[in-house]
Order: structure tokens, then C-alpha cells, then sequence
């Protein structure tokens, strides 16, 4: 028998977002890209008659979701009848007795794992099927481990192990060690990380649907595949509508305002970069001539979304002459920093040059 199945995890909806650059506008967006993100998934477990629909953890964000967000949620599911959905909770929506899973009724085809401290067994004899779960209780940690090494199966049936864990090391998430448990199952549905991992032949993390962070530079999406008995396969399929991407440039004091602007503009494709959330870390040394802030102002119109990570030192120019500029007050503010390289100073010297130069005002 072969079962055709979606596996999805740490889709968070209604996540607040701390990127400290973003405005509340973009972290509206954002919010509303991964609900649509979801509503794809849905569509495609309806298009594809998918019959099974892994949650393995962090389907919303609990501190941030509401009522009306969860009978929205319900309604998703429920337009889907013959897809079984099977839902773990992890870390971000912890299954306890405040769990606002309860506040909702949900359609027939939706499962909820509610055991927290033991291994729950859910049978689906017509598809001679057995998953096998345990949800967190809490936002903190899981140090339940024994519980899923002791779990025994019935070696008849195609054995599912849907959890929110880590399996790489020791951590506040649930560790487990996978390849002492990975022959009992024909396929671990594993959440809890964010970026895609195929940890085995039958094992891994989908990742989150949409990337969360600068870094989750990552192909986000979900798994797809077939359930069969000592035969499964699976792919992680792309769905990302937008992605966070890290570029470094390295500068030289001989660059002019216009080459450090053109590198920056031409640091990647143009369809990434009005699409995607860019970062910019740049490195090396800058001419004192050149206002930096001009240039990362200038260089906003030419994106999507892009921020500065500011690794660079500004320098004098070797080949300037200062002695016609003794009462240029600019002037002999660069001179007092010219041999400083502790970057504490340089970051007060380059608040100090545009201050002078009337393109910033100290609050």
C-alpha cells in the first residue's frame, strides 16, 4: 500500500517577528505571507488528494494567536475532509491544560496529540497505518527521552514517527539519539528545526514553510513523499515566498561613493533583490571622504528590504593634505582619529563625521 502524504512543521503562525529593522508594517506582511504560505499547503493537500497532513510542532505561536485565528485555522482543515491531519505540539505551542487547541472544536479528519508524557499511539486500520507521537507540556523543555527509545511497534503495519526534537545534540529540545529508534519506522516526521534536513533514508526535518531570520539562508518549503512499507521516499518542495540573504563586501579606501553604491546594487540578482530580505555585511576600509550613510540610503531604493551590517573602519586618505584646512573643523576631527582601530571608537568616530557632515542629529 502506498500513502501519499505533505509533512510540514514550525510554521508559526501568528509570530511576532523581533528582526529589530523590521517596521510594524513589514512584520504585518510577514505575518500575513505565512498565513498565505499555509493556505498553500492547504490547497495542495486538496489538489493532490494527500492523505495525510504531519504537523510535527510549532504550528502557531500561542503567546500571539487568537480565537478568531484559530476557528480560521479550523476552517482550513476542515475544508480538506479527506486528508487526515495529525498535529504534534513543540516548543512554541505546548499541549497543557491553558492549551488553546482546546478552545476549538475541531472537524473528524483533525488529530491532536495530547499525550505529553508518554508515546501516544494513533491507529488508522483502514490504511494499516500507526503513528506514533508525544507533545511538549511546555515552553521551556522536554527531557523525556526514555519514553520514545521504549516505544515498541507492530512490524505489520507502516509505523509513523511524528516529534518535535533534536537529534543532533544535547539541548533544551527533546534529544533524541535517531539511530537507535530510526528501524522501528518507515518514516520520522521530525520538527524543531527550521532549515531542511534529510537526517536518514527515512528521516527528516521538513523545516519551516517560510524562513524566519537571517539565519535560515536556506530553501524553505515542505516534504512530500510516499508512505510504504520499508520503502518510503520523500522531497523537500520549495514554497518560500521571500528569502533572507547574507552578502559581504569588502571595501577599499580608494572607493568612490559611486563604486561602494554599484557594488552594493550589483551584489546580487535583481529578482532577489526586489524580492528577497537582504543583508549587507561590509568589511574593509573606507575613504573619510565618503558618507556611508548617504550611500546605504541611496542604495535602499534599488531593494526589497536591506540592512547594513557595518564591519568596516574609515580611514584618512594618504594622499591628503591638510594643510590648507587647519580651520575645516571636519578636517581635524578625521585627523584625531586616524590611527584608531578599536572599533568602539570607530563607531563613535563615524556618528561624529555625520553629525558634522548635518546628515544625523544626536537624540
Amino acid at each position: 500500500m502506498k500513502i501519499k502524504f505533505i509533512h510540514t512543521s514550525d510554521i508559526h503562525l501568528g509570530r511576532k517577528f523581533d528582526i529589530k529593522n523590521f517596521s510594524l508594517k513589514e512584520r504585518e506582511k510577514r505575518r500575513q505571507e505565512i498565513w498565505d504560505t499555509f493556505d498553500e499547503i492547504i490547497k495542495s493537500a486538496r489538489d493532490e488528494k494527500t492523505k495525510y497532513l504531519f504537523i510535527s510542532g510549532d504550528l502557531i505561536e500561542t503567546e500571539y494567536i487568537n480565537f478568531k485565528n484559530l476557528k480560521n485555522i479550523a476552517s482550513k482543515f476542515k475544508s480538506i475532509p479527506e486528508t487526515k491531519v495529525v498535529i504534534t505540539c513543540g516548543k512554541s505551542d505546548p499541549y497543557n491544560i491553558n492549551s488553546m487547541y482546546e478552545y476549538i472544536e475541531w472537524s473528524q479528519n483533525v488529530h491532536i496529540v495530547k499525550n505529553t508524557e508518554a508515546v501516544e499511539k494513533l491507529d488508522f486500520p483502514d490504511d494499516n497505518l500507526c503513528i506514533c507521537s508525544m507533545s511538549w507540556d511546555n515552553h521551556v523543555q522536554n527531557l523525556k527521552t526514555q519514553a520514545i527509545y521504549d516505544i515498541s511497534v507492530d512490524e505489520s503495519k507502516i509505523n509513523v514517527l511524528l516529534l518535535y526534537c533534536d537529534i543532533e545534540a544535547e539541548s533544551k529540545n527533546l534529544f533524541v539519539d535517531i539511530d537507535i529508534i530510526k528501524n522501528k519506522f518507515d518514516y520520522c516526521a521530525l520538527g524543531g528545526r527550521h532549515n531542511f534536513l534529510k537526517a536518514r533514508d527515512n528521516a527528516a526535518y521538513c523545516g519551516s514553510p517560510e524562513p524566519m531570520s537571517f539565519e535560515e539562508t536556506e530553501e524553505h518549503g515542505i516534504v512530500k513523499g510516499i508512505l510504504e512499507k520499508r520503502n518510503s521516499e520523500f522531497k523537500m518542495h520549495p514554497m518560500a515566498k521571500r528569502k533572507f540573504v547574507t552578502r559581504s563586501i569588502n571595501l577599499d579606501i580608494n572607493y568612490s561613493f559611486n563604486k561602494i553604491l554599484d557594488l552594493i546594487k550589483f551584489s546580487g540578482d535583481t529578482f532577489s533583490n526586489i524580492k528577497d530580505y537582504v543583508r549587507i555585511n561590509l568589511t574593509g576600509t573606507v575613504n573619510t571622504d565618503v558618507s556611508m550613510d548617504e550611500v546605504e540610503n541611496e542604495a535602499k531604493q534599488f531593494f526589497y528590504y536591506i540592512e547594513f551590517e557595518e564591519n568596516y573602519i574609515y580611514k584618512n586618505s594618504e594622499e591628503k593634505i591638510y594643510d590648507h584646512n587647519e580651520f575645516n573643523i571636519i578636517e581635524s576631527y578625521k585627523l584625531q582619529f586616524e590611527n584608531h582601530q578599536d572599533k568602539l571608537e570607530q563607531q563613535a568616530f563615524k556618528l561624529g563625521l555625520e553629525v558634522l557632515r548635518k546628515e544625523k542629529v544626536v537624540k
